[in-house]
């Protein structure tokens, strides 16, 4: 019985599915385009079409359409999976639900296309037109943004739904019944409303490109209501952790390597219009730590572009804290003044594109505008008392950080602010709290010790002959049977060890595996072993795709070859390696016996497998 995986496998072509995100061009067999998961200027990535697999040549990455979707949107098996089923429109076997909880689901959600489709139609000649006219945005970023209007009108959509639904009155009711679910009626003492009215509306999608809330700005100054208001909380839509156009921005913020976070709709249309097509903005809500997981899925670089009032400047502030305990590295668009109130949106009216770009490129540090915020715009460090406060904020703020390096370099540019000595801060902030705990500390050893253990270790390549091992190993299953010649086989590489593994061991239980669909069993596999399994299935493809090219004996003899060659260099290395703590232990006077008797068996060996043909 087929998968999940393998229906998905078989439903969606590779290059398809990844021709959404990157330009591909046909060479020879394969297609190329520019990695989407490291910078590069030469076209290094490869989709193989006949084989369903893709490999970057790079930086090293590989596998199937279900482990791009996973290394792309940053997903755990089972959520890409479930992206890949919706693309596919195929209906996932193990998920547990309960029942109808599906199609409830199905029916929200062609309940917000429906009405999106409805505001869409409503937008040209309406007052959100005119009003979109006035601030200058361009037909280009209303149909990006696939801007909307709703209509003046307390009761507009059920009067479509009743058109919509004439002579089905169960159908009615229940969309009536939606409305209310999905946010986009409320009710007061006296009757049911349309929660947007006269106002220009904004599609809220998820990741998956599914619309599932609105976002409305009104088009006109109108008492004692919201100039923005968005959709409340329903079965789909939860603030705290949708981020606006984080989807939509999902390529340019790969392309960029960063993201920039605005307050609003508007902001990330005018940056989009200058663009900055990378920018991206929370929903009615402070920047919060779900937001930064969704974000970290696609970069760890963020640049704060908020408005530089003082609420914009709080806002900064915090979310600085937030971004900062997720790992991200963080850069503020930012005065450092309180002069010109303007937001990204009137900005971009006034300056070129050229400009726009340059002042994000000039995105101050995170720790030159804490120093800013916390020394000069919230507190009067004139003042001794207002200076204690600032420092105590302020330390609290450096607690945080990961690395006594980074804590140092803190605390080094307070000082200079201030202009004292940055030993007396040293001193001050490494002084036991209140509770008696060690503040900080500058142990250079600890944090020597732990920015080593942080920095990823450079994988041991895997030699040709290794990857030839496991090509033949899958090309000729027979080969499994060889197990003394297998067992001779000195792997140097551990990942090629443990791809060659899972192969033998299936083998050996008579598991077959066809050469020309191996992508299935990517599926079990770790990414690492994915990625070394398509390297090799794109090395050897063109020699193992002819049947003619290599006889199942012709396989065997070079599979003996291989291993000979193996055991050789092992050997030969060996013997180099024993030669010189030999000529060492002489020098030292030690004991060298052991060690000749061991050496003199390796040498017999070296010639036994010499002689071998």
């Amino acid at each position: 019985m087929a998968t999940d995986a393998d229906r998905i496998l078989a439903a969606i072509p590779i290059e398809n599915y990844i021709g959404r995100f990157i330009a591909l061009k046909r060479k020879g067999n394969n297609l190329w385009g520019l990695c989407p998961f490291h910078g590069e200027k030469t076209p290094s990535f490869s989709v193989s079409p006949q084989k369903g697999i893709y490999k970057c040549f790079g930086c090293g990455v590989g596998g199937n359409v279900i482990t791009f979707a996973k290394e792309y949107n940053k997903l755990p098996f089972p959520e890409a999976l479930k992206l890949l089923a919706e693309f596919a429109g195929i209906e996932l076997s193990h998920q547990p639900r309960r029942p109808g909880e599906d199609d409830r689901k199905r029916a929200l959600l062609e309940l917000h296309l429906w009405a999106h489709k409805l505001y869409q139609t409503q937008f040209a000649g309406s007052d959100a037109e005119r009003y979109s006219s006035s601030r200058g945005i361009t037909p280009r970023a209303v149909t990006a943004f696939e801007l909307g209007y709703a209509p003046d009108q307390p009761r507009y959509l059920e009067t479509r739904l009743n058109e919509r639904y004439r002579n089905e009155p169960q159908l009615l009711a229940k969309a009536i019944e939606n409305l209310g679910t999905i946010g986009l009626t409320g009710r007061n003492d006296s009757d049911t409303y349309n929660r947007f009215r006269d106002r220009l509306i904004f599609p809220i999608k998820d990741l998956r490109g599914q619309i599932i809330a609105f976002g409305g700005r009104l088009v006109r100054e109108k008492e004692n209501a919201g100039k923005y208001i968005n959709s409340p909380e329903t079965p789909l839509f939860n603030k705290s952790n949708s981020v606006f156009r984080l989807g939509e921005s999902a390529q340019a913020i790969r392309k960029e390597g960063f993201v920039i976070i605005c307050e609003g709709y508007l902001d990330c249309l005018g940056l989009f219009e200058a663009g900055l097509e990378n920018a991206v903005a929370p929903l009615g809500t402070a920047f919060t730590g779900e937001q930064a997981k969704q974000i970290k899925r696609f970069t760890d670089n963020i640049t704060l572009f908020l408005d530089n009032d003082p609420a914009g400047t709080e806002a900064a502030y915090k979310a600085l804290r937030v971004a900062r305990k997720a790992n991200l590295a963080i850069r503020i668009v930012h005065p450092l003044s309180q002069g010109d109130k303007q937001d990204p949106f009137d900005l971009s009216r006034k300056l070129s594109t050229e400009e726009m770009r340059f002042l994000v490129s000039q995105a101050h540090s995170e720790v030159k505008f804490l120093i800013w915020y916390t020394f000069a715009f919230k507190y009067n460090t004139s003042d001794l008392s207002q200076k204690k406060k600032a420092l105590a904020d302020f330390y609290e703020y450096v607690r945080i950080l990961e690395t006594e390096l980074e804590r140092d370099e803190f605390l080094r540019a307070a000082a200079s602010a201030l202009a004292v000595d940055a030993q007396i801060l040293r001193k001050d902030f490494s002084a036991p709290t209140q509770a008696g705990k060690p503040a900080g500390g500058f142990i250079a050893a600890e944090a020597k010790a732990r920015e080593q253990a942080s920095q990823p270790q450079k994988p041991k390549p895997v030699s040709k002959q290794e990857k030839e091992v496991i090509a033949m190993l899958l090309r000729f299953p027979e080969l499994g049977n060889e197990e003394m010649l297998l067992a001779e086989i000195p792997w140097e590489n551990e990942t090629a060890y443990l791809l060659y593994s899972f192969f033998h061991d299936r083998l050996k239980t008579g598991e077959a595996y066809n050469w020309q669909n191996l992508n299935s069993a990517m599926e079990f596999l770790p990414d690492h072993l994915a990625a070394l399994l398509a390297e090799i299935v794109m090395d050897y493809e063109a020699a193992f795709d002819d049947p003619e090219v290599l006889s199942p004996a012709d396989a065997k003899r070079n599979l003996q070859q291989l291993v000979r060659s193996l055991a050789v260099q092992a050997l030969d290395k060996r013997i180099r390696d024993r030669q010189e703590e030999i000529a060492r232990r002489d020098r030292l006077g030690a004991d060298v016996d052991d060690l000749m008797l061991d050496q003199q068996q390796d040498i017999d060996k070296r010639l036994q497998w010499h002689r071998m043909k």
